[in-house]
């Protein structure tokens, strides 16, 4: 998904670029960079979801070896 987002955010920034292009190079330059926003945004709240999910993968992780350490513990005593 993350890099059928960075599709969108190549094909905005050339097809507004192309688009307005033949007006200004400013403009053009400008249009581009407003044509890959959605695009960006998007690869953004993916990126957030991937770290969301890796950071839940190790909390995880952390607490069955807390537990283990618990157990540990209690055996000892």
């Amino acid at each position: 998904m993350l890099g059928g987002a960075w599709a969108i955010v190549l094909i905005g920034a050339t097809s507004a670029f192309i688009f307005f292009l033949k007006i200004n190079l400013f403009i053009a330059i400008l249009s581009a960079f407003l044509g890959a926003m959605p695009g960006l945004l998007i690869v953004l709240f993916l990126e957030y979801l991937v770290l969301k999910s890796e950071k839940l993968a190790e909390m995880e992780k952390q607490t069955a070896l807390m537990q283990k350490m618990l157990e540990n513990i209690a055996k000892e005593q």
